[in-house]
């Protein structure tokens, strides 16, 4: 059995650097999670410095903007206002014109009516005046027959014209 004893022992010699070496590996291992710690830390702290300059910032800018935000404001406040007072102002021009063009179309109406009216009453005066032209052509005509017949009588009984005597 000591020859097996033996060759163990050799074997443990042997790897005896196996030890020192794993712990060696652990111990970079450590200082290398140490520094990214450390890193990690000083980022960190970096990152907080950085947020809380911006904080300050916006701060100092909130401070800065805030009368020109309370001025914005207002501007569309009465914008607002503005806008209603136009959108109130086209509701009363639409209305006013449509009650124009309403008025418009009546008289319109009444005008076409009004000139049908006068057209048939054209028409009528027209009928009336020529008959009663007809009718007064007819008694000239009547009248002048009259006169001839008048005139020939009077040429018939009187005997012609009666002659002015001068005196001399």
């Amino acid at each position: 059995m000591l020859p097996s004893l033996h060759s163990a022992l050799a074997a443990v010699v042997q790897a005896a650097w196996v030890g020192p070496t794993v712990a060696i590996s652990l111990v970079l291992i450590a200082l290398g999670f140490g520094a990214v710690a450390v890193a990690l830390v000083v980022v960190g702290k970096n990152l907080v410095d950085l947020l809380q300059s911006l904080e300050k910032e916006v701060a100092e800018l909130r401070e800065e903007l805030a009368p020109a935000i309370k001025s914005v404001q207002g501007l569309a406040e009465e914008g607002q206002g503005l806008a209603n007072k136009v959108q109130q102002e086209i509701q009363d021009v639409v209305r006013t014109s449509q009650r124009i063009r309403f008025d418009v179309e009546r008289g319109m109406r009444r005008a076409k009516q009004r000139l049908s009216d006068l057209d048939a009453l054209a028409e009528v005066m027209q009928e009336e005046i020529e008959e009663t032209a007809l009718d007064v052509a007819a008694k000239l005509r009547s009248v002048r027959r009259g006169l001839g017949v008048v005139s020939r009588l009077r040429r018939f009984v009187g005997g012609g014209r009666r002659k002015r005597v001068r005196e001399g």
